[in-house]
Protein backbone atom coordinates (compact mmCIF):
# COMPACT_ATOMS: atom_id res chain seq x y z
CA UNK A 1 0.00 0.00 0.00
CA UNK A 2 2.93 2.54 0.89
CA UNK A 3 4.31 1.71 -2.80
CA UNK A 4 0.93 2.07 -4.28
CA UNK A 5 0.47 5.86 -2.45
CA UNK A 6 4.10 6.84 -3.57
CA UNK A 7 3.15 5.39 -7.15
CA UNK A 8 -0.19 7.53 -7.14
CA UNK A 9 1.43 10.82 -5.76
CA UNK A 10 4.73 10.28 -8.70
CA UNK A 11 2.10 9.89 -11.43
CA UNK A 12 -0.46 12.55 -10.35
CA UNK A 13 2.48 14.61 -10.36
CA UNK A 14 4.19 13.85 -13.50
CA UNK A 15 0.78 13.95 -15.56
CA UNK A 16 -0.80 17.14 -13.72
CA UNK A 17 -4.23 16.13 -13.71
CA UNK A 18 -6.93 16.77 -11.42
CA UNK A 19 -8.13 13.50 -10.00
CA UNK A 20 -10.05 12.37 -7.24
CA UNK A 21 -9.03 9.54 -4.34
CA UNK A 22 -11.71 8.31 -1.78
CA UNK A 23 -10.46 6.69 1.08
CA UNK A 24 -10.67 5.91 4.55
CA UNK A 25 -7.16 5.58 5.42
CA UNK A 26 -5.84 8.76 6.76
CA UNK A 27 -2.73 8.65 6.98
CA UNK A 28 -3.63 7.77 2.95
CA UNK A 29 -5.05 10.96 2.36
CA UNK A 30 -2.64 13.24 3.76
CA UNK A 31 -0.14 11.18 2.19
CA UNK A 32 -1.50 11.50 -1.34
CA UNK A 33 -3.92 14.64 -1.57
CA UNK A 34 -3.02 18.19 -2.56
CA UNK A 35 -6.38 18.72 -1.05
CA UNK A 36 -8.74 16.88 1.58
CA UNK A 37 -11.93 16.88 1.86
CA UNK A 38 -13.29 15.37 5.18
CA UNK A 39 -17.22 14.21 5.41
CA UNK A 40 -19.44 13.17 8.16
CA UNK A 41 -22.34 11.23 6.93
CA UNK A 42 -22.74 13.19 3.81
CA UNK A 43 -21.57 16.10 4.95
CA UNK A 44 -18.21 18.21 4.29
CA UNK A 45 -16.65 18.84 7.34
CA UNK A 46 -13.34 20.65 6.54
CA UNK A 47 -11.64 21.40 2.93
CA UNK A 48 -8.06 22.11 2.57
CA UNK A 49 -4.21 20.64 2.38
CA UNK A 50 -3.30 17.69 3.92
CA UNK A 51 -1.24 20.25 6.83
CA UNK A 52 -4.02 22.52 7.18
CA UNK A 53 -6.43 19.79 8.25
CA UNK A 54 -4.17 17.64 10.38
CA UNK A 55 -2.67 20.72 12.04
CA UNK A 56 -5.74 22.45 12.71
CA UNK A 57 -9.15 20.68 12.63
CA UNK A 58 -11.98 22.60 11.93
CA UNK A 59 -14.55 20.59 14.60
CA UNK A 60 -14.10 17.58 17.26
CA UNK A 61 -15.19 14.89 14.49
CA UNK A 62 -11.97 16.04 12.44
CA UNK A 63 -9.90 16.33 15.13
CA UNK A 64 -10.99 12.57 15.88
CA UNK A 65 -10.79 11.19 12.48
CA UNK A 66 -7.58 12.66 11.02
CA UNK A 67 -5.51 10.67 13.98
CA UNK A 68 -5.15 9.27 17.57
CA UNK A 69 -6.29 12.16 19.71
CA UNK A 70 -7.03 11.97 23.79
CA UNK A 71 -10.36 14.05 24.61
CA UNK A 72 -10.80 15.44 27.83
CA UNK A 73 -14.38 16.88 28.79
CA UNK A 74 -14.17 20.31 30.57
CA UNK A 75 -15.80 23.09 31.80
CA UNK A 76 -15.50 26.55 29.60
CA UNK A 77 -13.99 29.73 32.12
CA UNK A 78 -14.55 32.99 30.80
CA UNK A 79 -13.57 31.29 27.06
CA UNK A 80 -10.98 28.97 28.05
CA UNK A 81 -11.09 25.82 29.32
CA UNK A 82 -8.18 23.63 31.39
CA UNK A 83 -6.39 20.68 30.84
CA UNK A 84 -4.59 20.32 34.13
CA UNK A 85 -3.78 24.13 34.90
CA UNK A 86 -3.03 24.96 31.21
CA UNK A 87 -5.72 27.36 29.75
CA UNK A 88 -6.67 26.76 25.96
CA UNK A 89 -8.93 28.75 24.52
CA UNK A 90 -12.03 27.74 22.97
CA UNK A 91 -13.19 28.52 19.07
CA UNK A 92 -16.55 29.75 20.12
CA UNK A 93 -18.35 32.51 22.46
CA UNK A 94 -19.50 29.58 24.44
CA UNK A 95 -21.05 30.86 28.26
CA UNK A 96 -18.89 30.33 31.36
CA UNK A 97 -19.78 26.78 33.16
CA UNK A 98 -20.47 25.54 29.61
CA UNK A 99 -19.12 21.94 28.25
CA UNK A 100 -15.95 21.93 26.40
CA UNK A 101 -13.89 19.11 24.53
CA UNK A 102 -10.36 19.63 24.80
CA UNK A 103 -8.18 17.56 22.46
CA UNK A 104 -4.69 16.63 22.85
CA UNK A 105 -2.30 14.67 20.38
CA UNK A 106 -0.54 11.39 21.98
CA UNK A 107 2.69 12.75 20.77
CA UNK A 108 1.84 16.56 22.07
CA UNK A 109 2.41 15.40 25.73
CA UNK A 110 5.36 15.17 27.94
CA UNK A 111 5.86 13.13 31.23
CA UNK A 112 7.80 13.94 33.54
CA UNK A 113 8.35 12.06 37.16
CA UNK A 114 8.31 15.02 39.77
CA UNK A 115 5.08 17.70 39.56
CA UNK A 116 5.20 19.86 37.09
CA UNK A 117 3.39 23.53 36.61
CA UNK A 118 0.31 23.14 34.71
CA UNK A 119 0.63 19.47 34.53
CA UNK A 120 -1.59 16.53 35.13
CA UNK A 121 -0.72 13.98 38.19
CA UNK A 122 -1.33 10.40 36.53
CA UNK A 123 -0.53 6.65 36.53
CA UNK A 124 1.36 4.70 34.12
CA UNK A 125 -1.53 1.56 33.15
CA UNK A 126 0.64 0.01 30.47
CA UNK A 127 3.84 0.68 28.32
CA UNK A 128 3.68 -0.49 24.73
CA UNK A 129 7.25 -0.70 22.51
CA UNK A 130 6.27 -0.20 19.01
CA UNK A 131 8.84 -0.13 16.54
CA UNK A 132 10.61 3.38 17.01
CA UNK A 133 7.55 4.50 19.29
CA UNK A 134 6.46 3.78 22.80
CA UNK A 135 2.74 4.16 23.63
CA UNK A 136 2.33 4.96 27.33
CA UNK A 137 -1.32 4.57 28.82
CA UNK A 138 -2.20 6.75 31.61
CA UNK A 139 -5.05 6.96 34.42
CA UNK A 140 -5.85 10.64 35.63
CA UNK A 141 -9.13 10.63 37.53
CA UNK A 142 -11.68 8.32 34.99
CA UNK A 143 -9.93 9.73 32.10
CA UNK A 144 -7.63 7.05 30.19
CA UNK A 145 -4.62 8.97 28.09
CA UNK A 146 -2.23 7.66 25.21
CA UNK A 147 1.11 9.00 25.50
CA UNK A 148 3.67 8.62 22.37
CA UNK A 149 7.34 8.80 23.20
CA UNK A 150 10.26 8.30 21.12
CA UNK A 151 12.42 4.82 22.79
CA UNK A 152 15.05 6.96 23.54
CA UNK A 153 12.98 9.64 26.30
CA UNK A 154 10.90 6.06 26.94
CA UNK A 155 14.82 4.93 28.37
CA UNK A 156 15.15 7.58 29.84
CA UNK A 157 12.31 7.98 32.09
CA UNK A 158 12.14 3.79 32.76
CA UNK A 159 8.62 3.90 33.53
CA UNK A 160 6.55 1.16 35.61
CA UNK A 161 3.15 0.17 35.71
CA UNK A 162 1.54 1.95 38.66
CA UNK A 163 4.03 5.01 38.66
CA UNK A 164 2.88 7.80 39.05
CA UNK A 165 3.96 10.27 36.44
CA UNK A 166 2.94 14.05 35.68
CA UNK A 167 1.68 15.00 31.84
CA UNK A 168 1.93 18.22 30.51
CA UNK A 169 0.23 18.99 27.29
CA UNK A 170 1.92 21.01 24.91
CA UNK A 171 -0.60 21.90 22.36
CA UNK A 172 -4.41 21.87 23.45
CA UNK A 173 -7.38 22.59 21.10
CA UNK A 174 -10.68 23.35 22.90
CA UNK A 175 -14.30 23.20 21.32
CA UNK A 176 -17.11 24.46 23.35
CA UNK A 177 -20.21 21.81 22.95
CA UNK A 178 -23.47 21.91 23.89
CA UNK A 179 -24.67 20.03 26.52
CA UNK A 180 -26.94 17.70 24.67
CA UNK A 181 -24.01 17.42 22.36
CA UNK A 182 -22.31 15.95 25.41
CA UNK A 183 -24.96 13.75 26.00
CA UNK A 184 -25.98 12.31 22.62
CA UNK A 185 -21.84 10.53 22.62
CA UNK A 186 -19.31 13.73 22.87
CA UNK A 187 -18.92 15.28 19.75
CA UNK A 188 -22.06 14.69 17.81
CA UNK A 189 -20.31 11.95 15.46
Amino acid sequence: RKELRRWLRRLHDEMHISSVFVTHDQEEALEVADRVVVMNRGRVEQIGTPDEVYSNPASPFVYQFIRNVNVFHRRVHSHWADVGSTPAATTTDQEPGGSALAFVRPHDIDIEHGPVTGGLEATVQDVHAIGPLVRVELAHASELIEVELTRERANVLNLLKGQQVWLKPRQVKVFAVSEGALEEGGSGI
